[in-house]
């Protein structure tokens, strides 16, 4: 007795093995195609100077964006994330000018998880949604900012600070900017902590389904708290990073940051409903959005266009999710 079997086609092995491929990979393979499509445009940035060049200033972008990855995996999203860079590169240079650099950068990173903290506490304590709350958070910097810091009076940057993230190290004859160094190891060592660790874990399960994680005996509270500290802290340490790179700050420093770091991490793979997502993903989406402003610098479109451009990535991204869900 034969049996009838539907042949698969090659269209449908595709699909097969594009559903099979991890979701942070799709965006690497979106950067290369755009990297081609900019040589083909200008063939000087098919070069290893152009590509490491688009990697470091991605890799700037993944940075101010890790904080995001985390509020965005545990269900919400941080759009106080902006200020918190701002209001931790201020406290950064008020603090080096007389303690140090390092004790500086431990202050900032500690201003920033405390900023978090109150988030979490917002959210989980008050029942406010994240949105609300850390929108309320970021006006509330953008003020005590103005109170606090005479921006024009902090710009002596520590110069082991200017020189750890803007130092080259060259590999191979190319020169790797210290950026991007620091990028990846911190990375790694995020990417890892989310992989293998107990939170790592807590916070996606937590982040896919609330009530099971609660049912389940965790304790989501805790988990979320500590998730929103994160995010501050990770948020704080992409400000110190930022102002030795361009060696300046300011209170809107960070506001270019805001639909960045969102773009950046849902581009990434990650869902906007939380639950999933990676920082390696992020840093993957990046990419895309760096190639991205390449491309449109190339084409003389101005930054409004960028702008738009992310929009319009964001806003394709959550409307895909959207479709997943219903199905």
């Amino acid at each position: 007795m034969s049996t009838l079997t539907t042949p698969i086609t090659l269209p449908g092995r595709v699909m097969a093995w594009g559903k099979r491929m991890p979701k942070s990979l799709w965006p690497f393979l979106a950067f290369v195609a755009l990297f081609l499509v900019g040589g083909l445009i200008r063939p000087s940035l098919l070069s290893p100077e152009s590509l490491i060049g688009t990697a470091a200033f991605a890799m700037i972008l993944a940075i101010a964006s890790f904080g995001q990855t985390v509020a965005i995996i545990q269900g919400g999203i941080d759009l106080s994330v902006a200020n918190v860079i701002a209001f931790s590169a201020l406290t950064f240079l008020t603090l080096s000018a007389t303690y140090g650099p390092v004790v500086a950068g431990v202050g900032a990173v500690f201003s920033g998880a405390l900023i978090g903290f109150i988030n979490g506490w917002v959210i989980t304590r008050l029942n406010l949604t994240p949105i609300v709350t850390t929108i309320a958070m970021n006006g509330l910097l953008f003020g005590l900012m103005l109170l606090w810091f005479r921006s024009s009076e902090l710009s002596q940057v520590p110069d082991a600070l200017k020189t750890l993230t803007t130092g080259q190290v060259s590999v191979l004859g190319v020169k790797i900017p210290g950026v991007l160094i620091i990028g990846l190891v911190l990375m790694i060592l995020l990417q890892l902590a989310l992989s293998f660790s107990g939170f790592g874990r807590m916070l996606v399960v937590t982040g896919a389904s609330y009530g099971t994680a609660y049912y389940a005996g965790l304790n989501v509270r805790l988990t979320r708290v500590s998730g929103w500290m994160a995010s501050g802290a990770l948020a704080a340490l992409a400000g110190i990073i930022i102002v030795g790179f361009y060696g300046q700050a300011s209170p809107t420093m960070g506001a270019t940051y805001l639909l960045a770091s969102v773009a950046a991490v849902v581009v990434g793979g990650a869902s906007i409903f939380g639950g999933s997502g990676s920082f390696v993903g992020t840093f993957a989406g990046a990419l895309v959005l760096g190639q991205v402003a390449t491309l449109v610098n190339v084409a003389n479109l101005g930054s409004n266009l960028q702008q738009l451009f992310y929009g319009i990535i964001v806003l394709g991204v959550v409307a895909l999710y959207g479709r997943r869900g219903k199905g």
